[in-house]
């Protein structure tokens, strides 16, 4: 399947394709006439590593990007020489991610490259690209997380968070020393760039949105130095409606974990209020915090809204990422244990009213949750769930056991990781106790998170909870798996059968899962 593709001159087309969730090759396709040749101009050998195209934002170079979960090579074709091969940048090396941009032939690289765990942009000549000439420009401080970066004509645009704000640092790349700071409003959880193609203009376009607000679209005037809203049809909330707490939850080592708390500004009674906490926790992604207007529906009928930020995420920069991954793992359940204490103890709810939702590689913090503390929750909600990490990771043949050993460990090669794994891992540690009932939505195309280990998993589950209330009085939960008819591990691509799917978990009896709980 054709993947991405970039014009390399008029008559040469670069791209790559995608089979078995794999990119391995770059390719060009050279069109003389009516013929058409295609040849490999760079493959990769490490399955490890995902090989993409991307253009730099003045358009003369295209960039080969070879990147695994924590280390990438970048390969510039010019287009200015059209018959020259690629050319290679750094070398991988373990640990090290950089992207390349270019300038007045000097290649600004983004990297984590340095003595602190945090992103810097440095530059080198055209001429010497290696490591060894990087100088650095502008560096990231500790513990912010650098979300995106910019390049214009004469400026550059940083894009941050720093302690639950977005920043805009603007600096030009002729006195890159000179950095002028922009706080956007303090209502906005998630910046997106827009496409912001025209290099030429100091103009920089994105959007602003929250769990309560729905994208508003602003322009900032580098020249002018002011922010604009920009008047495309956006939908405004009034943020004024509701109330935003930032909470802090001391986990097992003394880490505070940050907690985004939403609810109506005129909700009383808290700790008797439904609570839908969101989880994820992994490859250093921060948690989805977009705007859903499912989500709003549950706010206008009193529910509150938490969303935590574990470590093994991205929230607080790379170091937050390193504190919970490979043997490091569990430190994401251990923090999204003591933020749902947090919250019961600050007066958020209480168990019985308590809901968890996660989506993906985050269904590895719930499903363990699950196993080690039932009592914390009444209800999860669980979309394309990874719940089996050991079988999955003893098992090279599927399509991403080898591209995930730099996230989970190889449990194969490593024994210290095998009984890492084998003692968080959701499905592993399923044994007859009480549990949450758990709603959970498996996709039939999803080709990362197979059904087969969700059937396994369902399975276990119910023939678990089963004997406990056999041998107990502890009710019996609903165990659902809904298994949708096409999609893939994102969800559906129809329209209506999205709508079908929120509605079935969130609003339609027997099966809402998270509404019951406002019934209690």
């Amino acid at each position: 399947m054709l993947f991405v593709t970039e014009w390399g001159t008029d008559n040469s087309l670069f791209y790559t394709n995608l089979e078995k969730l794999h990119s391995h090759q770059a390719l060009k396709l050279l069109l003389e006439g009516a013929t058409t040749t295609s040849e490999v101009v760079y493959k990769e050998n490490d399955p490890r590593f995902f090989v993409e195209l991307a253009s730099t934002k003045d358009g003369r170079f295209i960039t080969i990007n070879s990147n695994s979960k924590n280390s990438s090579e970048v390969w510039l074709f010019d287009r200015m020489y059209a018959q020259v091969n690629p050319r290679i940048v750094q070398e991988r090396v373990p640990g090290v991610i950089y992207h390349v941009e270019h300038w007045r032939n000097q290649l600004y690289i983004l990297t984590n490259c340095g003595a602190t765990e945090a992103y810097r942009l440095m530059k080198t000549p055209i001429s010497s690209p290696g490591m060894k000439s990087w100088q650095t420009v502008y560096a990231v401080k500790e513990g912010t997380k650098l979300i995106d970066m910019e390049l214009f004509m004469d400026h550059c645009i940083m894009i941050l968070k720093y302690s639950d704000h977005l920043y805009l640092h603007v600096f030009s790349l002729d006195e890159p020393k000179t950095v002028k700071c922009i706080q956007l409003p303090s209502w906005a959880c998630v910046i997106e760039s827009e496409d912001n193609l025209k290099y030429e203009t100091n103009k920089f376009s994105f959007r602003l949105s929250s769990p309560v607000q729905p994208p508003v679209s602003f322009l900032y005037s580098i020249e002018g130095d002011e922010l604009y809203i920009q008047e495309d049809g956006s939908e405004t909330t009034n943020t004024m409606d509701y109330k935003v707490t930032c909470l802090k939850a001391p986990s097992m080592d003394g880490t505070l974990i940050p907690i985004t708390v939403f609810h109506k500004t005129t909700l009383n009674k808290m700790n008797k209020k439904p609570l839908l906490a969101h989880v994820y926790g992994a490859y250093g992604i921060d948690l989805n915090v977009n705007f859903k207007p499912e989500q709003m529906v549950l706010l206008e009928d009193g529910w509150i809204l938490a969303y935590c930020h574990v470590r093994g995420g991205g929230e607080l920069g790379l170091s937050w990422h390193k504190a919970s991954r490979l043997d490091k793992k569990q430190v994401g359940v251990y923090d999204l244990e003591a933020c749902l204490h947090h919250l019961h103890s600050m007066g958020y709810s209480n168990p019985r009213r308590t809901a968890l939702t996660a989506n993906s590689a985050g269904g590895v913090l719930a499903g363990s949750l699950c196993n080690v503390s039932p009592d914390s929750i009444r209800a999860v909600v669980l979309r394309a769930p990874f719940l089996d990490v050991l079988n999955t990771m003893l098992d090279p043949s599927l399509p991403l056991t080898i591209e995930e050993q730099e996230e989970w460990g190889d449990p194969l090669s490593d024994q210290n990781l095998f009984k890492c794994i084998q003692a968080y891992c959701p499905y592993q540690n399923i044994k007859p106790q009480k549990y949450p009932s758990i709603f959970i939505t498996a996709y039939q195309d999803d080709q990362r998170v197979p059904l087969s280990g969700l059937l396994r998993y369902t399975r276990k589950l119910r023939d678990a909870v089963a004997v406990n209330a056999y041998n107990t009085t502890d009710e019996l939960p609903n165990i659902i798996l809904d298994i949708r008819p096409g999609g893939d591990h994102f969800g559906q691509s129809n329209w209506k059968e999205s709508i079908h799917e929120v509605n079935l978990y969130f609003f339609s009896s027997p099966y809402s899962t998270v509404l019951c709980l406002a019934d209690q």
